[in-house]
């Protein structure tokens, strides 16, 4: 069974706090990276549909804004990036 996107975009939303204290967008973004990739294959969401989610669920950026599909895309890519390189670094293939 897959993902419930609703359940998926609460969840993230009560990550964005702990105790009252707002949690960087970023690093909630990454908990959620197979999640989203999960979504996203399986349902066929957009970042825009991802982005809408959220803001139905209550997610706004530190400034009160919504978190925009470009946020959450330049911030998936980004993290997806970072995991990649710390995974080639951890694990070298081939050797010298």
């Amino acid at each position: 069974m897959g993902i419930d996107s609703k359940s998926w975009a609460e969840k993230f939303v009560a990550e964005l706090t702990v105790e009252g204290e707002r949690v960087p967008f970023e690093r909630v973004l990454a908990h959620h990276l197979d999640d989203i990739a999960k979504l996203r294959a399986a349902s066929g969401l957009t970042w825009r549909s991802l982005a809408s989610l959220l803001a139905r669920a209550g997610a706004r950026r530190a400034d009160g804004g919504l978190i925009s599909a470009d946020q959450l895309r330049v911030g998936y890519a980004r993290l997806v990036r970072q995991a990649e390189k710390t995974s080639q670094h951890d694990n070298p293939q081939g050797g010298n």
